[in-house]
């Protein structure tokens, strides 16, 4: 099994660079870096550290093709994947419509067809080919890139949709699931990418499947659940596809309610809405043996590679480098082979 994290670049950037040079430093096999806001530039910021680490794998997750075009993110994504040869991966998504994609006027269209013919064209000019295509939210015209021989470059897809799992299974390397802890959930999304696989005569050995998902080393699981609870389940349940939000147990009911108070601070969550079992659907929070069991599980359905996430809501109550440390050193040797 691998370990990854996520690590938004920050000022000073020299400081960004420590910290993923000493994750690397304590065994990490993969560090992401988010292109889902207005933050310093990823493929920028995972140039400068192409320049501080050595063999630690790095990704970004994720970028999409309403805000970058794809000609674009694949020029970046050849000369990150030429500077460090099978050490870069390229995460794709749907990025944030309504906090992000909205506020800079991006165009619009359908996901799942969009993210297919994306993936499709980014694998045509890896490959060195030309492209043409014209949908609602780009288009190509005879295009190829102008590199000699471009290395190759590992698309993952993030989404919680199931006809998007489905497009993973058929044309991704990956695939980056968002915010599910639960085993019986994750087993079902394996399935839905199995889907995918098949219908491409694919082999599911040759898809990566990465749990993404908050994950902290607390000895007071009570007092990380509550706090887990309203800033970042709730919001993941905002940006979940109702399908996959069923099967995690969020009730239609509560759904508008839970909703309203992402946007709203001053409304209260209706009792009941989001219970700690349902954080424990979400979310890995409490002490190394703990985590190393709920690791396992997911491990056991599939997953070959987790995604630690520290949310940002919670960065003032939980040191991200000490949660980082500890998940590596406490938890990763109790999870076994």
């Amino acid at each position: 099994m691998k370990f990854s994290f996520s690590l938004v670049p920050s000022s000073p950037i020299a400081k960004f660079g420590d910290v993923i040079a000493e994750a690397e430093s304590w065994g990490y096999d993969l560090a992401w870096t988010p292109d889902q806001g207005f933050m310093h530039d990823p493929f920028v910021a995972l140039s400068y550290l192409m320049t501080r680490t050595e063999k630690i794998a790095l990704g970004v997750g994720i970028t999409n093709p309403y805000q970058r075009h794809p000609i674009q993110i694949a020029r970046a994504a050849v000369t990150l994947a030429d500077m460090r040869p099978g050490g870069f991966v390229l995460g794709l998504g749907a990025g944030e419509k309504r906090r992000i994609r909205d506020r800079v006027g991006a165009p619009t269209g359908p996901f799942i067809d969009t993210i297919s013919v994306t993936m499709q064209v980014l694998r045509d000019l890896f490959d060195g080919k030309k492209v043409s295509v014209s949908n609602s939210v780009f288009e190509l015209d005879d295009v190829g890139l102008e590199i000699s021989n471009p290395p190759k470059v590992p698309i993952f897809l993030a989404t919680t949709h199931p006809d998007a799992f489905r497009a993973a299974g058929a044309y991704a390397d990956g695939v980056i699931v968002g915010d599910v802890a639960d085993p019986a959930v994750m087993q079902q999304i394996v399935e839905w990418i199995r889907e995918g696989a098949d219908s491409q005569g694919r082999d599911m050995k040759d898809i990566s499947v990465l749990a993404w998902c908050a994950t902290i080393v607390a000895e007071d699981r009570a007092a990380v659940i509550e706090h887990l609870r309203r800033p970042v389940i709730g919001s993941a349940i905002n940006g979940m596809h109702k399908a996959t939000r069923g099967l995690m147990g969020v009730s239609p009911e509560h759904f508008p309610q839970i909703r309203a108070a992402k946007f709203d601070a001053s409304l209260a969550l209706p009792e009941g809405a989001i219970p700690n079992d349902m954080v424990d659907r979400f979310a890995i929070a409490g002490p190394p043996d703990y985590c190393a069991e709920r690791i396992r599980d997911l491990r056991d359905v599939g997953v070959d590679t987790m995604g630690f996430r520290m949310p940002v809501a919670l960065t003032q109550t939980y040191d991200f480098e000490t949660n980082l440390r500890r998940l590596i050193h406490d938890v990763v040797p109790l999870i076994g082979t």
